[in-house]
């Protein structure tokens, strides 16, 4: 393994990457976030008590890991503080262990308002609610409120003051809801900010020189591929790249793209708010996938739509991200089922077609069968130990998508993994 490992969900999100990344941060000397923002949901179990994690690196739970939030990270500091409340009254203390990169552009209450109100239009694609998009605007925009505008209260009261007037104007006018005050959004920032600015420092020259002495990175993604801004399934998307190609940006140290890639898969496919998906199923089978595999979204708790493996997004996704390896989750949830599918091919208009975006709304997929193992995979500690069906499954995988697995998820526990 190379001296930094990236690591990525390859479908649309909801793949297991907290869980992973908490299995592999003790191998490491520090994490770091890149991108997205607290719409991402990683759920870990840690001594059976479940905690869903939204800004804060996963790899928080391991002892002498320094955890790092970089530029490419919208951030909520209303959010944060109350992730790390939670934190702290498990036992587990950031100061010291935690950084926040001052060039992280700030989610407002304001930013989460609009999002709303869009939403509940007719045009609604399903985001988190939580602000994301429009704020991602306004960095593209460039008016955003940096973390590092808190420093300087006169360059901050002129920003934040314009930035008010523009979204009050939408919210009074456009949506013909209750404006924000902005004496309140001022005292609010600067309450939350003082709260936090322990946190706030330097992540890239810290991150070169923890590079540079030798010491090990894992960057880890948010969100999903197939949701990339660019290369997603537009405009049923987040507002950030996901790739792991964004590292380097979203990081701030460039020597971060010479990295091993992981990508983290789901032995089927499922997907939160609106958008194509060509496997999804609307039947017993398609419900009882989703309630073997709790699939209720960690950030939202709305229910996930979910299908057979999607092996054609798949294979794109590690085009994408040039993945070195792979890491197959909840397998153990095809436990019950007497025949499993995947798709190998879309057939659109009659014809057989690679993974094309603007085309997945019309996409029909072509599926190839497998003989389940109807067993349960809860005794399984190495890749000996699994049934016949199931390493033909995964060796199908591997072998169609072209990236060898090294890890499989046999369940929701920390320990539940098969190194392989």
């Amino acid at each position: 393994m190379k001296k930094s490992l990236i690591l990525v969900g390859t479908q649309w999100g909801d793949e297991g990457k907290g869980k992973i990344v908490d299995h592999f941060s003790k191998k490491f000397n520090a994490v770091c976030r890149f991108q997205g923002g607290h719409n991402a949901g990683h759920t870990i179990y840690k001594e059976e008590e479940k905690f869903v994690l939204h800004l804060i690196p996963s790899g928080v739970f391991c002892e002498n890991v320094l955890c790092f939030i970089g530029q490419g990270v919208i951030l909520s500091i209303d959010s944060l503080l109350e992730e790390i409340k939670q934190l702290e009254e498990k036992g587990i203390e950031l100061e010291g262990k935690l950084r926040i990169s001052r060039y992280c552009s700030l989610l407002l209450p304001l930013h989460a308002k609009i999002d709303q109100l869009r939403e509940d239009n007719k045009n609604s694609i399903g985001t988190t609610r939580r602000g994301i998009g429009p704020a991602y605007e306004d960095k593209t925009a460039r008016r955003s409120i940096k973390a590092f505008d808190l420093e300087d209260s006169d360059l901050l009261e002129s920003k934040l003051s314009s930035l008010v007037e523009y979204y009050n104007f939408q919210i009074k006018n456009i949506h013909n809801s209750e404006p924000f005050s902005y004496d309140e959004v001022y005292r609010q920032l600067i309450d939350s900010y003082h709260k936090a600015a322990k946190y706030f420092g330097d992540v890239t020259d810290t991150l070169e020189d923890i590079y540079e002495k030798g010491g090990n990175i894992l960057y880890e993604g948010a969100q999903g591929t197939l949701l990339d801004v660019d290369y997603g399934t537009y405009p049923y998307v987040t507002s950030s790249n996901t790739l792991a190609t964004s590292v380097g940006v979203g990081s701030g140290f460039p020597k971060s793209i010479y990295s091993d890639v992981l990508g983290i898969a789901k032995a089927y496919t499922t997907r939160v708010g609106a958008g194509p998906f060509p496997t999804e199923l609307f039947c017993e089978v398609g419900q009882n996938i989703a309630k073997q595999g709790n699939e209720f979204g960690a950030t939202t708790g709305r229910p996930r739509r979910c299908g057979w493996l999607d092996l054609v997004a798949l294979k794109y996704s590690a085009k994408l991200n040039n993945l070195t390896e792979l890491c197959i989750t909840k397998l153990d949830v095809l436990d019950s089922f007497k025949e499993i599918k995947a798709c190998i091919n879309y057939e659109v208009d009659g014809k057989t077609t690679s993974f094309k975006s603007r085309l997945l709304h019309k996409a029909k997929p072509i599926y190839k069968s497998f003989e389940g193992w109807d067993c349960s995979l809860e005794k399984c500690k190495n890749y000996a130990d699994l049934p016949k069906n199931a390493k033909d499954f995964l060796e199908y995988i591997e072998s169609y998508v072209g990236v060898k697995i090294g890890l499989i998820s046999n369940g929701p526990n920390r320990e539940d993994l098969i190194h392989r």
